[in-house]
């Protein structure tokens, strides 16, 4: 938790576009470490609204948010805020720094002029949500940003993985930054072995038409299927996707599975799929591994690239399968970042396994591999129709789905409605 005290020009900066990210140099240097707090914004009350019953009181809670630290300058902490929102009512600050409804001086010195709250914190916070039903629900909104406890068992890892996922797919299928909440309200107690069934995003009715719901509705008897719908419109810019996760049965069980997160854009049939794979200590790819994806590539070595649609439709890759190789870092709930990683084309990938059969297997590594993606630059990619097979049918799409849930357990399959132009001149222009 931490108090910050910004001025009213950064406030109707915040207050314009709550997601964006302001920062902002304030006269204090100690944080106790690099993490993010509950900021808690003040700002001064205008005269004529100040309590004659306590004229001690000279400034409200402005509104809620979430603070980093970013880098010392000569004099200040440099300090990133992010998800900030005013609050409709006044709340008044003197109460939050009492203990039992008393003031307590004691406290109140304790408390610092701008910065980490490191004395009474939990008075404070207590406090804080006691203050109004405004501000309790405020506190519940910004509580899984800032959530870092961390999970290594299998289920939370791949939770981080299909989380990764989502919201490079959203991003690929247009979500702007200011709807991000809506990937990123997530209920931990209701995930079960989707990420996604923790999320409070509306159910699909699959009779909308003849391909929502139709994954989900394959799939159903499989294991565990969760869908979710995500439609919206801001200015020029508009979303409307779908997210089916499906966990086979040998997952819940308790098998060690993984993850292949699938884009299809349903205009033009392009397809796209990640493999989520964690950089393992032995070597870049375990037996396991290349026996997984091995199986995997034979089942659906028979996709259909479809038909061309013009001369101007033409992709630097065509092949649909892509490796998205990490660290195997614990789950954490602060959405607003995504596991780090590079994205290699599967040929690549397959050329690498190639020549260390040859060699005898010592141990393929990363550093054999030259060439890769950042994840903004994939999404660019893939969004502007340079990645990817087109024209494939929405069942060949679906058989692919099948062959990830055979071979390795859980499939992220999103499909795209969305009308857009393709920046390479295929697709739908509108």
């Amino acid at each position: 938790m931490a108090i910050l005290r910004p001025d009213s020009g950064l406030l109707g900066l915040l207050d314009t576009d709550p997601s964006k990210e302001r920062s902002y140099s304030q006269p204090c240097r100690d944080w106790p470490e690099v993490k993010s707090h509950l900021a808690i914004l003040l700002a001064a009350v205008p005269d004529e609204r100040r309590s004659e019953r306590d004229p001690e009181q000279q400034e409200r809670i402005w509104g809620l948010g979430v603070v980093r630290p970013a880098h010392e300058t000569d004099r200040d902490r440099k300090v990133v805020v992010t998800h900030a929102r005013r609050l409709r009512s006044l709340v008044p600050v003197s109460k939050l720094w009492s203990a039992d409804g008393r003031r307590d001086a004691t406290l109140s010195a304790s408390l610092p002029g701008s910065g980490p709250v490191t004395v009474g914190a939990d008075t404070v916070f207590a406090n804080l949500r006691r203050s109004s039903p405004e501000v309790e629900a405020e506190v519940q909104r910004l509580m899984p940003l800032l959530d870092e406890a961390q999970g290594t068992s299998e289920g939370e890892l791949r939770w981080r993985d299909e989380r990764d996922a989502l919201l490079l797919l959203a991003k690929i299928a247009g979500l702007p930054p200011g709807d991000s909440p809506e990937v990123q309200l997530w209920d931990r107690s209701a995930a079960r072995a989707a990420y996604i069934s923790g999320l409070t995003g509306n159910a699909v009715q699959p009779t909308l038409d003849d391909i929502r719901g139709r994954a989900a509705q394959r799939f159903g008897d499989t294991g565990e299927t969760a869908v979710r719908a995500f439609a919206g419109r801001r200015g020029r810019r508009s979303h409307d996707f779908e997210a089916t996760s499906i966990t086979a049965q040998w997952v819940i069980d308790g098998g060690d599975g993984s993850l292949d997160a699938y884009y299809y854009h349903r205009d033009t049939g392009t397809l796209v799929v990640l493999r989520y794979v964690s950089l393992a200590w032995e070597g870049f790819f375990s037996l396991d591994t290349r026996d997984r994806l091995g199986e995997y590539h034979h089942r659906v070595h028979r996709l259909s690239r479809g038909v061309r649609r013009s001369a101007d439709d033409y992709g630097l890759l065509d092949d649909p399968l892509f490796l998205r190789v990490h660290e195997p870092e614990p789950f954490t709930a602060a959405l607003y970042r995504t596991s780090s990683g590079a994205i290699y084309p599967y040929g690549q990938i397959a050329a690498a396994i190639s020549t260390e059969a040859r060699s005898g297997f010592p141990g393929t590594s990363t550093a054999a591999l030259t060439r890769h993606l950042v994840p903004t630059d994939f999404a660019r990619l893939v969004r502007d129709g340079w990645l990817g097979a087109r024209g494939v049918p929405f069942e060949t799409a679906l058989d692919w789905v099948k062959a990830t849930i055979d071979t390795v357990g859980v499939a992220l399959f999103v499909v795209d409605f969305s009308h857009r132009p393709r920046g390479n001149g295929s697709g739908i222009r509108t």
